[in-house]
């Protein structure tokens, strides 16, 4: 799967875009629960997109993490932590969609 890197000031990718014609909210949901150690706290609920923006959230080792679209119709889903700043996380969570 596509991935598109958030950069922050420090050039490192804290988060990153999926596009959502390529994946589903519950495949992105599916991808975060196969890694390894993560906790998916919240699923899409039934016919999401008219509702939330954020979606999905799942827990590695005591980081929350979240996926949303923006505005609810966004062409990418933006998978991050919450807060949003650098967790060392973010690399086997990146990893995991690049094979997703």
């Amino acid at each position: 799967m596509k991935i598109h890197d958030v950069i922050d000031g420090d050039g490192r990718a804290f988060a990153f875009e999926v596009d959502n014609l390529s994946v589903g909210r519950s495949q992105v949901c599916r991808v975060a629960a196969s890694i390894p150690g993560a906790t998916v706290v919240r699923r899409p609920k039934l016919f999401s997109s008219f509702r939330e923006e954020v979606f999905c959230e799942f827990e590695i080792e005591g980081v929350k993490f979240v996926a949303w679209e923006p505005f609810g119709d966004n062409s990418r889903y933006w998978i991050g932590p919450e807060p949003a700043h650098w967790v060392s996380q973010i690399t086997v969570v990146r990893e995991a969609f690049l094979k997703g």
